[in-house]
């Protein structure tokens, strides 16, 4: 039997934006927590669901693929090119992710500066029997004890998960950079006016 890959709908998250190391065909770099552990998931799910710190125990990371809304027509990065670098420490699955010089890219890179993308969600397979169930106060509870596969990992608008991060970084250059320029764009404009 084919087991069925489920998506965790995110969480909500503080994504870093980088922009220090710029490299040729790429825009800057994301960064965040994709998974956090033994956080629940957003109360207005059918369930509610908790990652245990053990959960990616043993999974094989190298082939994730980091993707914009879990559509892979729209693929941000990957850790086997060395786009996408995944860690796991005490938080949960930290990750840093190159963003390309594409449509989606600049969309995505973009809209999370904005603060209108903040979340991370993941897509997976659970392990045979790990997973439990228990009966909450008000819903059930699911426990995420251990993952077969993490095929991807997603920014999307609507996280199931509100402690998952997100952050665009920049560098002290970028910001100084796009300071004088929107500088030079606003006299620009008061000069075209004045000669209008």
């Amino acid at each position: 039997m084919t087991k069925k890959t489920e998506i965790n709908f995110g969480i909500d998250s503080k994504l870093e934006i980088r922009d220090a190391n710029k490299k040729a065909g790429f825009i800057g770099q994301i960064a965040g927590y994709a998974i956090v552990f033994n956080k629940p998931s957003v109360p207005n799910a059918p369930f509610i669901e908790y990652i245990s710190s053990s959960a990616l125990n043993n999974v094989d990371l190298s082939d994730v693929l980091a993707l914009y809304n879990h559509d892979y027509a729209n693929v941000l990065g990957r850790v086997d090119a060395g786009t996408l670098k995944l860690s796991i420490d005490k938080i949960g699955l930290h990750f840093v992710l190159d963003m390309p010089d594409t449509t989606v890219g600049h969309d995505v890179y973009n809209n999370i500066k904005a603060g209108n993308l903040k979340g991370m969600s993941f897509g997976f397979v659970v392990a045979d029997g790990g997973d439990s169930w228990q009966q909450g106060a008000s819903k059930p509870i699911r426990t995420i004890n251990q993952l077969q596969t993490l095929g991807e990992i997603s920014v999307v608008s609507k996280p199931a998960y509100d402690d998952t991060s997100i952050n665009v970084t920049r560098s002290i250059k970028q910001f100084e950079d796009e300071r004088t320029r929107k500088y030079k764009e606003k006299v620009r404009a008061y000069l075209d006016g004045l000669s209008d």
